[in-house]
């Protein structure tokens, strides 16, 4: 049978929950949901660093050290399950989650205070028991609605539903069986406590590991959604569109319909610039980006070419509908003028219309548009010219 010294564990779960708490101090985030949750697992590794206190404390109190450091250790894993609710956007209040953790850890001291052993490690059994089972149904309900089961969510579920089972069979033996009670308070059986003992251990740092890859995951795909858009605009950016765009052509080819591809050019942009400066010309192109998006199924791709260039990729029915689509987009921003303090800034744009053949490639699509845009600015602009 595995032999291991239960005190030996809590130490090492102190002494991870520290290295753990430099790792989660080097991350940082823009997102506040993510960064809120960050704040949460670093108070859940201070708290359960107590436990090393216990290594270090003189063999005759170590005991009764034990019994104060549980409490911290009771603390910090109701806020990592608060945490983990708060990194995967399920909200708690507050003060709701302050409030369950404080009770948490005054249940454990006033157990440790004022109740026998025996009432001890009840209480000890039915408050663990209680947060790691939450925190485990919590997880798969997380689990299973993000629909993604992956390696690190089943990694996260599986040593929450281990971490859970032992404390139930801990509340248990307790409830059933009665002393000897260690001294380190893991009544349980035999078999079980070196188990419990190093869950306990790795705890602080397999989560700390978890957390810092699934930041880093979200940072990541965070950088990617960005490369894939417009700062300025919000609308994709052409690198977004080639990829997008790519998928939508495939997607289009094993359906019944067309695909449209606009390119639209804002008329006299430059004149706006000159007269209005820069800033105010940004504000028009994320004025007309809107106006357009607005006008637009949710299918379609938006993109900013450049300068004030845009193109669209809209799945129709029909020539008639992606003609009847391009006409009232330029309507509308010719009927909704830019609003600014000093007054208004008119606004009209002229679109080039094509659409996708199966014998073309992408970027040949969008220059035949372009072509189309082109000879709508040369013969008056603010209308839209439509080719094969």
């Amino acid at each position: 049978m595995l032999s291991i010294d239960v005190y030996t564990c809590y130490a090492v779960s102190g002494a991870g929950s520290l290295v753990g708490l430099g790792l989660l101090a080097m991350v940082r985030t823009e997102q506040a949901r993510v960064s809120y949750a960050l704040g949460l697992f670093r108070w859940a590794l201070l708290s359960l660093s107590v436990l090393l206190c216990v290594q270090l404390s003189p063999l005759n109190v170590r005991p009764e050290v034990l019994k104060g450091a549980i409490g911290f250790a009771g603390m910090g894993v109701a806020l990592l399950a608060w945490a983990f609710r708060q990194l995967n956007g399920r909200r708690t209040h507050p003060v709701f989650g302050m409030v369950a953790t404080l009770l948490v850890g005054l249940a454990l001291w006033a157990g440790a205070l004022w109740g026998s052993d025996q009432q001890y490690v009840r209480v000890i059994g039915a408050v663990f028991c209680l947060v790691s089972v939450g925190m485990a149904v919590d997880q798969g309900v997380i689990t299973w609605r993000n629909g993604k089961f992956t390696g690190g969510d089943l990694t996260l579920l599986v040593a929450a539903c281990e971490f859970a089972l032992n404390w139930v069979i801990l509340l248990y033996w307790a409830w059933t069986q009665s002393g000897p009670y260690p001294s380190h308070w893991l009544f349980m059986p035999e078999w079980l406590t070196p188990i419990t003992g190093l869950s306990f251990a790795l705890l602080p740092l397999a989560v700390s590991s978890v957390v810092f890859a699934s930041v880093n995951d979200r940072l990541m795909q965070q950088l990617r959604a960005r490369s894939l858009s417009d700062d300025l605009t919000g609308a994709l950016s052409r690198r977004g569109l080639r990829e997008l765009g790519e998928r939508l052509v495939a997607l289009q080819s094993t359906q019944a319909s067309m695909l449209a591809v606009l390119m639209i050019d804002i008329d006299f942009f430059k004149d706006v610039n000159d007269r209005y400066g820069h800033a105010m010309g940004d504000d028009v192109l994320r004025h007309v980006t809107n106006s357009v998006r607005d006008h637009l199924r949710e299918d379609a791709l938006l993109a900013r070419y450049g300068g004030e260039e845009f193109s669209v990729l809209l799945p129709v029915r029909s020539r008639l509908e992606a003609q009847s689509v391009a006409e009232r987009v330029r309507e509308i921003i010719e009927l909704s003028p830019f609003e600014t303090p000093t007054g208004e800034i008119r606004v009209t744009v002229s679109i080039g219309l094509s659409f996708h053949r199966e014998d073309t490639t992408l970027e040949e699509d969008l220059a035949r548009a372009d072509a189309c845009l082109y000879q709508a600015k040369n013969t008056g602009r603010n209308r839209v010219i439509c080719g094969d």
